[in-house]
């Protein structure tokens, strides 16, 4: 069985709120950087790769201020240092490597995730048999072309393929090409649905 793993929510916590407030000390600081980062779509372009995080971080600053560079740099640079890494996962992953399964990351991210797997993930690098990327790809979950993008890459059977990721519209797009998917709602699912396959 080949498994495909999402990032946020499935190996570590997405939770912009949780890094919004570690950087911010007021709640005007808080409604600032939220309104111009996460709702800008600003970040969005860092996912599909077509910014920079140094790119965004000039731009970020020409629009709110340069009072707001640390606080812009931080969220963007250092936002895996707010959050939890799920690390109970890596032992189930490491099992299920040894009964022959592959195992994969198909993330809406951007380059970030190559410091992750050098820092915080790196138990994960290992165990990994490939990766796409929403930036390096130039497209977005729950477009299909993520999907075709690792289904062609490695080759992969998608009857042979199960999917773990947080978002709904992303399981149903895995599911229309043949790819049996599950939603991750809660942390201790993704332990519970992997142990499923050992």
């Amino acid at each position: 069985m080949d498994i495909i793993l999402d990032m946020g929510n499935v190996l570590l916590e997405w939770n912009k709120d949780k890094i919004l407030q570690s950087v911010s000390n007021t709640k005007k600081d808080y409604l600032i950087l939220d309104k111009s980062i996460f709702q800008s779509g600003l970040w969005e372009r860092l996912d599909l790769g077509t910014m920079t995080r140094e790119e965004l971080v000039l731009k970020l600053v020409s629009m709110i201020g340069r009072g707001y560079q640390k606080k812009v740099e931080e969220v963007i640079w250092n936002w895996p240092s707010y959050i939890d890494i799920y690390r109970e996962v890596f032992p189930v992953l490491s099992e299920l490597k040894k009964k022959g399964h592959r195992i994969f990351v198909l993330s809406n991210t951007s380059k970030v995730f190559y410091d992750l797997l050098e820092e915080q993930l790196s138990p994960l690098k290992e165990l990994l048999d490939g990766f796409v990327l929403s930036c390096d790809i130039k497209a977005i979950k729950p477009d299909l072309a993520m999907f075709k993008g690792i289904l062609d890459k490695y080759q992969l059977d998608p009857t042979n393929c199960v999917f773990l990721d947080d978002i709904e519209d992303n399981t149903i797009a895995a599911e229309k090409l043949g790819i049996k998917s599950y939603q991750v709602k809660k942390r201790s699912d993704v332990v519970d649905i992997l142990k499923s396959y050992i």
